[in-house]
C-alpha cells in the first residue's frame, strides 16, 4: 500500500485483469518490510498510520473497481467523483486478498473487505484465528463463507508429509495454499503438480 496511491493501484489492477483475461488476484497489505522501503527511498510510516491508511486504501480500491463517480474523503487518501473505465473483467472486481494476523486492527479490515484472507501459522493457530475472523465478518454484516481462507504450504518436505498437511488444511476449512519456490527448484514443483494439480 505504501508504494503507490490506491487510485493508481486500482487502475493498474484493472489493466492487469484485462491483460490476463480475468485471472488477476489483487493481493494487498499495509506493508511490513522496512529495510526495502529505506533502500528504495520510500517513507515507512509508523504501524498505526500504515494500518489507518491501509483501511482507507482498501475502501478506495473497492469503490473505484465497482462504482462510477466514486468519492472518498479520508485522513490519508481521498478521491473526488472518480470513475475508472473500463471496469474489470471479473465482476464485481478481481478477488481482493488481504494478509492479516492482528486481531485488533488488520483482521477486522479483512473481515470487512477481503475476498481471501491469508495468514501464516499452523493449522491449530489459524483455525482459531479463522473462527475469530468469522465472528468479525458476521459483526460487519457479512457472510463468513464469502471469505476464502488461505495459508502457506512448504514444498521442502517429502510427498507424504505434504499430503498430510494438505489434508489438515482442508479439514481446517482452508481452501487455498500458497507455495513458495522450493530450494530444489523445478523438480519438486513438477512432482507436486503431478500429484495434486492434475
Amino acid at each position: 500500500m505504501t508504494y503507490r496511491h490506491p487510485s493508481v493501484f486500482a487502475a493498474e489492477a484493472i489493466t492487469i485483469d484485462h491483460a490476463s483475461g480475468g485471472r488477476y488476484e489483487l493481493a494487498y497489505g499495509a506493508a511490513w518490510f522496512e529495510d526495502e522501503h529505506r533502500q528504495l527511498g520510500i517513507p515507512f510510516p509508523v504501524l498505526k498510520d500504515r494500518i489507518d491508511a491501509f483501511e482507507e486504501a482498501v475502501q478506495i480500491i473497492r469503490g473505484l473497481l465497482t462504482t462510477d463517480d466514486f468519492s472518498f474523503e479520508g485522513r490519508h487518501f481521498s478521491v473526488d467523483h472518480a470513475t475508472l473505465n473500463p471496469k474489470p473483467v471479473q465482476q464485481p472486481h478481481p478477488p481482493i486478498w488481504i494478509g492479516a494476523s492482528g486481531e485488533k486492527r488488520t483482521m477486522p479490515i479483512a473481515a470487512r473487505y477481503a475476498d481471501v484472507w491469508h495468514c501464516f501459522g499452523g493449522t491449530r493457530e489459524l483455525s482459531e484465528k479463522s473462527a475469530k475472523l468469522s465472528a468479525m465478518a458476521e459483526a460487519a454484516g457479512r457472510d463468513p463463507g464469502e471469505i476464502t481462507r488461505a495459508a502457506s504450504l512448504s514444498l521442502e518436505d517429502d510427498a507424504d508429509t505434504i499430503d498430510r498437511r494438505i489434508d489438515h488444511w482442508r479439514d481446517a476449512g482452508f481452501g487455498y495454499l500458497v507455495c513458495g519456490w522450493p530450494a530444489g527448484g523445478r523438480a519438486p514443483i513438477e512432482e507436486f503438480a503431478q500429484r495434486h494439480l492434475q
